[in-house]
């Protein structure tokens, strides 16, 4: 169920550090969002997401500048009265310096809108063609040239500047599909700095690519990532998509691939392709759910719990598959009528990206199969769907622990959290039903009732497979999944990066 890496102990590396004199992270969306309220002052709020959580265990040990986009108003504000271009972080378990840089509104939409999150985010989850109206072969060019690559510029110049701030050794962190570029641009500078990228998205296979992007663009990306020393995806499956890719794409032309230990060396310069598996901190997770507010979460959960409880957690996004579920729920429904009145479903939907008319539109059509389930079923003492439209995570882990099966069916998934967050915090021996194209089945595959999340009708027969397993089997799965996230947690995720960035620091 493990990955290949050997598990390196919690407890003997408890004090790990990163073997450098400076940490510089990079990534599109920073640890602290400014705003600016309606009397004018500026506050903040911790980055939502898992990566600052995942960070902040070493940032605090290692001298940190943390580069991101200004994407707020107040961010922009946060700029223009730092000095210098830094600020100090305004969180106390946070000791970074924080550097936002600008650019045009009109150069980050191309970048974050268009190329980001309408070109690369459909293109890496299998969904281009599913897409809103396709750009123009002129307008992709204009995204990409004036929007994205300025904006990978301007990161990579940031983090220039950081490193010439001082002697010192420092090591380079970037994260995600937004910064493509960076460390490309950043080597032709710094050629013996020390770079590592994690991508959190799946990395599809290379003739998806190259169906989707045009050849220049798709081998600027590969090109791209290719400065880093270290780059890591989500599972091994993305990371041989990548290996193939590199042949496939620069085979012909200089690229030395060795797939035994996955290793790429272009222009002189080695890669390491490594898979981490993100995953949550479990002892965060389960003291969520002992707080005061959980509790009181929880007595407004209970009157909707049944004899039996299907539960989803999701944002509002197409790749989540969640009209599939609700379909494979109704399906469950017609051919089990004997569950009428004994079983519901609670879906906690966090809406997103509602900038785009494609997650507009998702979210109508989930709200209208809620509805038409509803109307279906229903009795005056039964509505068999309740969906809380909502983003409250402390009201989400509460309800896990409460579900006798969760349905996780995403088309695609870098990773998804919620497979491993309701393991360790359910209690009622809930069983997980799970996509086998999601990141989290190849660390979960022996844990769950797995499934193909186009089939609606396979999604129902697993549904309630999950629903009437004996109470050992349902024990026996929950243990299983409980045990392979308790030994691969959030911090063996970046113990494990942190242990092959010192071996790369040792050879500069």
């Amino acid at each position: 169920m493990s990955r290949d890496t050997p598990h390196r102990s919690q407890t003997t590396d408890e004090h790990l550090s990163l073997q450098a004199d400076r940490l510089i992270i990079a990534t599109n969306r920073g640890p602290v969002e400014y705003v600016v309220t309606r009397e004018k002052t500026l506050k903040f709020r911790r980055g939502s997401g898992g990566v600052v959580t995942a960070l902040s265990g070493i940032v605090s040990r290692v001298n940190t500048t943390w580069v991101a986009l200004a994407m707020t108003d107040g961010d922009h504000r946060a700029v223009v009265e730092a000095h210098e271009g830094l600020l100090e972080s305004p969180m106390r378990d946070l000791h970074v310096h924080l550097r936002y840089v600008e650019v045009p509104k009109s150069v980050y939409r191309k970048h974050y809108d268009l190329m980001s999150n309408r070109i690369l985010w459909f293109t890496q989850h299998y969904l281009l063609e599913h897409g809103e109206d396709a750009l123009s072969a002129e307008k992709l060019q204009d995204a990409w040239k004036n929007g994205y690559t300025r904006v990978n510029e301007v990161i990579a110049a940031a983090i220039c500047e950081e490193i010439e701030r001082e002697p010192s050794k420092a090591m380079i962190m970037l994260h995600d599909y937004h910064l493509y570029l960076v460390s490309a641009r950043v080597r032709e500078r710094h050629p013996r700095i020390v770079m590592q990228q994690f991508l959190h998205i799946p990395w599809p296979e290379f003739r998806y690519w190259a169906s989707s992007l045009p050849t220049a663009i798709l081998r600027a990306i590969f090109e791209g990532v290719l400065g880093n020393d270290i780059l890591g995806f989500q599972t091994r499956r993305d990371a041989d998509n990548f290996l193939e890719g590199v042949h496939a794409l620069l085979g012909r032309v200089g690229a030395q691939i060795d797939a035994d230990h996955q290793e790429i060396v272009w222009k002189d310069h080695r890669t390491q392709v490594r898979d981490y598996p993100i995953s949550i901190s479990v002892t965060d997770e389960r003291t969520i759910v002992r707080s005061r507010p959980s509790q009181r979460a929880l007595d407004q959960i209970k009157p909707f719990l049944r004899e039996y409880t299907i539960m989803r957690v999701d944002r509002i996004e197409p790749t989540k598959n969640i009209v599939q579920g609700f379909r494979a729920y109704d399906t469950l429904l017609e051919q089990h009528p004997e569950l009428h009145q004994k079983v519901t479903f609670l879906a906690f939907l966090v809406p997103s990206r509602r900038s785009l008319s494609l997650y507009r539109k998702y979210q109508d059509q989930t709200v209208k199969i809620i509805e038409e389930v509803n109307e279906k079923y229903q009795t005056p003492d039964w509505t068999p769907i309740h969906a809380f439209v909502q983003n409250d995570r402390v009201v989400a882990l509460t309800a896990l622990q409460c579900y006798d099966a969760l349905l996780v069916n995403p088309i695609i998934d870098g990773m998804n959290l919620v497979a491993k967050e309701g393991p360790v915090v359910n209690k009622t021996n809930g069983v997980l039903v799970l996509s086998r194209s999601s990141g989290a089945f190849q660390q979960l595959a022996e844990a769950c009732i797995p499934i193909s999340p186009a089939d609606h009708l396979e999604t129902a027969e697993a549904l309630y497979k999950a629903l009437t397993l004996p109470k050992e089997e349902r024990q026996h799965l929950l243990q299983l999944a409980r045990e392979e996230i308790e030994r691969n947690n959030l911090h063996t995720w970046i113990e494990q990066q942190i242990h092959e960035m010192n071996d790369v620091l040792k050879t500069k």
